[in-house]
């Protein structure tokens, strides 16, 4: 599906890449709303100190392996969410304080082929960095994070535990909502119709071009 085309004079324009000088003049410029971001940071860390995971493996009589992290989530904890301090001596910049959790399930392999999971196991990270925020009265505080499994190990012992390393790339960003006057081209034009879903194999079929009933030629002798 691609998006529907518009004539601007005699050029046909339409979202995605464009070629250095092929851009149509605008036909008017629009003041609009925006979430206009001021500054950001990114950050990677890697979660070394979680603390061993005690279970209870659901076969006893055979040795379970770490097996991966599923569903690997990671959330800003409110209250307080971002706590914003501006700084007296660097005007415009403030002190960005925040709490993070990082949720997962850990999935635990027995040499029979079965698995068990522990889900729900939570640990958390803090950031305290400095950021260029205007209007902290109004600021928008955003952020982004990826996490994943970079290391497990399972300990068999008096108890069983799984230890766990987790790495988090996070990027952070202070924004306020203003109105920009930007050059504009217009309303977009109505969208094509939707694709629908084929769910009748015979209506499928019918769209399939029809084959070919002969042999191909050989247009070059191999010989």
């Amino acid at each position: 599906m691609a998006f529907s085309k518009k004539m601007v004079g005699q050029q046909e324009i339409v979202p995605g890449p464009v070629q250095p000088g092929q851009l149509p003049e605008p036909t008017e410029i629009a003041c609009i709303e925006v979430t206009k971001i001021y500054d950001a940071c990114s950050q990677r860390l890697c979660l070394d100190n979680i603390p061993p995971i005690t279970f209870v493996p659901t076969n006893l009589t055979l040795t379970p392996s770490f097996g991966g992290c599923e569903n690997i989530t990671v959330s800003l904890l409110t209250p307080p969410g971002f706590v914003i301090t501006p700084l007296p001596d660097r005007p415009g910049f403030a002190r960005v304080e925040a709490t993070f959790q990082v949720t997962y399930d850990i999935v635990i392999n027995f040499p029979d082929g079965t698995t068990q999971t522990l889900p729900g196991n939570i640990t958390t990270f803090t950031k305290d960095i400095v950021l260029y925020v205007p209007e902290p009265d109004v600021a928008i505080m955003k952020y982004e994070a990826l996490a994943e499994c970079l290391y497990g190990k399972v300990n068999v012992g008096a108890t069983t535990t799984v230890d766990v390393i987790i790495g988090v790339w996070i990027v952070i960003k202070s924004a306020v909502d203003v109105q920009l006057l930007v050059p504009s081209y217009g309303f977009c034009p109505t969208p094509a119709t939707c694709e629908e879903f084929p769910t009748n194999v015979c209506d499928e079929f019918n769209k399939r071009p029809f084959p070919s009933f002969m042999p191909p030629q050989m247009y070059q002798n191999p010989y």
